[in-house]
């Protein structure tokens, strides 16, 4: 699964956003790729439910930042697994997902983290209800660090991807199952 969502992710940073040497250092761009996928042979989440799986992947730079400035934490992410643990508590804290009909909150459960290649992932997984029609998603992270953040979340599902965009104090966004 990490692999699978890794190769997205890099797909759309390649395609998405460039920047110049001005912001070699805050790249103020965060991405999270959300697959959802029917938990059984049925493709329809509407008969078994579905299960969402998350990867963010963040500047090493930024979270580092972010770790010290909004945490107050030591900000070696190469290194400290205590520092690993805080910022990937941080980062589950700020994105959620909401039933937006019902409003009841869609937990997800934090698998952990990883540094790879300049940028700290962040995994997330949970299960989707069979009766949620549209998902209401939030994603402030390092948005409380960095105010000109913006964090792009690509929802895939049955073999289509949305993109939501959220920057500065962005409201959830809605995204519609069926």
């Amino acid at each position: 699964m990490r692999s699978l969502v890794r190769s997205l992710l890099v797909a759309a940073a390649m395609v998405g956003v460039s920047f110049g040497a001005a912001n070699a250092h805050e790249q103020a761009v965060a991405y999270t790729e959300v697959l959802i996928k029917a938990d059984g042979a049925e493709t329809d989440c509407s008969i078994e439910g579905c299960q969402i799986e998350v990867a963010h992947r963040l500047a090493i730079h930024d979270a580092e930042s972010t770790l010290m400035g909004v945490l107050g934490a030591r900000a070696d992410l190469y290194g400290d697994r205590e520092a690993q643990s805080k910022f990937e508590a941080y980062v589950a804290d700020r994105f959620s997902m909401t039933d937006a009909v019902s409003g009841e909150g869609i937990a997800l459960t934090l698998l952990g983290g990883e540094v790879e290649r300049g940028f700290y992932w962040v995994y997330l997984e949970g299960a989707l209800p069979a009766e949620t029609t549209e998902i209401d998603v939030s994603n402030t992270v390092m948005m409380d660090a960095i105010p000109r953040q913006t964090n792009r979340v690509n929802i895939r599902h049955k073999g289509q991807t949305q993109t939501l965009v959220f920057t500065g104090g962005a409201r959830p966004k809605t995204y519609r199952i069926r």
